[in-house]
């Protein structure tokens, strides 16, 4: 099980918001980052340098009001870390969406962005923390769980929204984590099975998809 997180090349937060153009000017303006594209409700933001659906780092999807509501209490992502070439000087903003992101200077000379931490906030940190620790091997140190492409980092938090059903509140939905080609996701759904948790992988193996234990849904994508 421990392979497909050996073989993540990054992850991918995708958040639900009311208003999509409010949300991507203040993700372009201050956070300096670039829609790639537009499809349907998601838009794909990347570096400066980006180019293609490839370069993603981060997806905003439009959820309008009729069926979707602000959190009620603190959210389940706490802070988003980024690390920007486009910044000297390290700073903390705030989406109309209210959530939270940190811009740390790069210092390794790339054009590209990185994440570097995604901070969640969860009620039941044994459950949440066995996700990756007994579902797939991981280990984790003061509730952080280190991953290739950074961390994903637990507080201990109270609130009615915590395991809301990501669909029904603007906040995180989804973190996606995007696997090398190699990785054979029907054998990782063959060892789900083993472990009794439920997926979806599709018939070309291309895509699975399961659900966290605070109701973030986790995909694994090629």
């Amino acid at each position: 099980m421990k392979t497909v997180f050996d073989n993540i090349k990054r992850a991918v937060p995708v958040i639900r918001v009311n208003n999509r153009d409010l949300n991507l000017a203040f993700y372009k303006e201050t956070l300096g980052l670039k829609v790639i594209s537009e499809e349907n409700a998601w838009a794909m933001l990347g570096g400066k340098s980006a180019k293609t659906r490839t370069d993603t780092r981060l997806i905003l999807e439009e959820s309008p009001s009729m069926r979707t509501r602000t959190v009620d209490g603190v959210k389940k992502l706490r802070k988003i870390v980024i690390e920007s070439p486009e910044f000297t000087e390290g700073f903390e903003a705030t989406s109309p969406e209210g959530d939270v992101f940190e811009i740390v200077p790069s210092q390794s000379g790339t054009q590209d962005i990185k994440i570097i931490d995604i901070q969640l906030n969860a009620s039941h940190l044994e459950d949440v923390l066995a996700f990756y620790v007994d579902g797939f091997g991981l280990t984790e140190n003061n509730h952080v769980v280190q991953l290739p492409f950074g961390k994903i980092s637990y507080f201990d938090a109270q609130g009615p929204d915590l395991l809301t059903n990501p669909e029904e509140v603007w906040d995180l939905e989804i973190i996606e984590f995007e696997v090398c080609p190699e990785v054979d996701l029907h054998q990782i759904a063959a060892q789900l099975d083993d472990l009794g948790l439920g997926y979806y992988v599709d018939k070309k193996g291309k895509i699975l998809t399961l659900t966290d234990g605070q109701n973030i849904e986790i995909w694994f994508t090629k």
